[in-house]
C-alpha cells in the first residue's frame, strides 16, 4: 500500500512539473546550457591568455582561472550530456558526451554512464548495489578530503581503462580521444613555457579544484540513509539525496544540478539545469505539504560534520547531519 501511495504522489508531482515544461521553449530548456558552455569556454581562453603573460602572477592567477573554467566545461558538461539534457538529440547528447568526458576529462563516458547514470541514480546509497568507488575509509580524513583528489587524473584514467580492458573497439576510441585531449592541452602549454613546464601545467589545470570536484560527488549523499534495497522512487531519491544551498563559486563549476537542485535532478533526472531551477520551488513545497525529506545544507556545514563523524560516515552508518 505505501508503495502505490508513493507512487500515486510521484504521478502527481510529475503532472505539475510536466504542465511547467510545456511552457518552455527550447531556449529556456536548452539554450542556458550551451551559452554557460560558451561562457566557460571564453573563460578559459581569457585565463590562458592571461597565463601566457610574463611573470610569476600571471602565470598562477591563470592556472587557477583555467583549472576553474576546466573543471566547469567538464562537470556540467559531462553531467548533462550524459542525462540527455544537453540537447534534445540523443546523438548530439552523445558527441558532446565523447567531447566533455572522453576528450576532455579523458574519462571513459561509457564508464561514467555505467557507474552514475545507470547504477547510481537507479540505486544511490543502496550499499549492495553502488560501490563506493569515492570512498577510501582508511585513508586520514584530512588525506581523503583535502590532499588524495589531487590524483583524480590518475584515477579517471585508470578506471577507465579498467572498464573497457576487455571491449577493444571501445578502449581504442577512449584512449584516442583522451590521448588527444591530453596532448592538445599539453601543446597549448608548451608553445609558451616549454615542454617540461607544460607536462605540469596541464596537471595543475586537471587537478587544481579537485578537492571541491570530490566534496560535490559526495556531500549530496553521504551521512543519509542507506537502504538495503531500492525504495519506491519518491521516498528513495528524498531519503538519499540532499542539496547544498547556493553559491555562485560552486554553481558556476558544477551547475545547479550538483548543488542546489540535487533532489530535483534525482526525481527528474533528464531536466536541464535551467529548468531544475524553475522546477524547485514546486518539488520543495510538494514534498513538504506531503511529509518528504528535503535534505538540504550548507557547504561548510557538510564539510564540518564530515571530518566530525569521518569515522561513522565510512562505515556505512546512517549519519542524518
Amino acid at each position: 500500500m505505501e508503495d502505490l501511495f508513493s507512487h500515486q504522489n510521484f504521478v502527481a508531482l510529475s503532472k505539475e512539473v510536466q504542465n511547467l515544461i510545456k511552457t518552455q521553449n527550447w531556449l529556456q530548456r536548452h539554450g542556458k546550457e550551451w551559452g554557460m558552455f560558451f561562457v566557460r569556454a571564453l573563460i578559459w581562453i581569457g585565463a590562458f591568455l592571461i597565463f601566457i603573460q610574463p611573470g610569476v602572477f600571471f602565470k598562477i592567477f591563470g592556472l587557477i582561472l583555467l583549472s576553474y573554467a576546466y573543471y566547469g566545461i567538464g562537470i556540467t558538461g559531462t553531467h548533462e550530456s550524459s542525462h540527455l539534457a544537453f540537447s534534445e538529440s540523443k546523438k548530439v547528447n552523445r558527441l558532446m558526451c565523447y567531447f566533455f568526458s572522453d576528450f576532455w576529462c579523458a574519462q571513459s563516458s561509457e564508464w561514467w554512464y555505467n557507474r552514475h547514470v545507470q547504477v547510481h541514480h537507479v540505486f544511490p546509497n543502496v550499499p549492495s548495489v553502488e560501490k563506493k568507488q569515492f570512498y577510501f575509509p582508511w585513508l586520514h580524513k584530512y588525506l581523503y578530503f583535502f590532499v588524495t583528489p589531487y590524483l583524480v587524473l590518475f584515477w579517471l584514467i585508470l578506471n577507465s581503462v579498467l572498464y573497457l580492458r576487455k571491449r577493444p573497439g571501445a578502449f581504442v576510441l577512449y584512449a584516442g580521444l583522451a590521448l588527444a585531449g591530453l596532448v592538445g592541452h599539453w601543446y597549448l602549454f608548451a608553445l609558451f613555457i616549454g615542454p617540461y613546464w607544460a607536462i605540469l601545467a596541464v596537471f595543475v589545470m586537471r587537478s587544481g579544484f579537485a578537492p571541491l570536484f570530490l566534496h560535490l560527488s559526495v556531500f549530496n549523499h553521504l551521512g543519509l540513509e542507506n537502504p538495503k534495497v531500492r525504495l519506491p522512487w519518491l521516498p528513495h531519491q528524498t531519503n538519499t539525496t540532499r542539496n547544498l544551498k547556493t553559491h555562485w563559486i560552486l554553481t558556476g563549476m558544477g551547475g545547479n544540478a550538483l548543488v542546489d537542485c540535487h533532489i530535483e535532478h534525482h526525481l527528474f533526472p533528464a531536466l536541464s539545469n535551467s529548468i531544475l531551477g524553475k522546477i524547485r520551488p514546486i518539488i520543495m513545497k510538494y514534498l513538504k505539504r506531503e511529509g518528504y525529506n528535503y535534505h538540504e545544507e550548507t557547504y561548510w556545514s557538510c564539510l564540518k560534520n564530515c571530518l566530525k563523524y569521518y569515522t561513522e560516515l565510512f562505515s556505512a552508518t546512517h549519519v542524518d547531519f
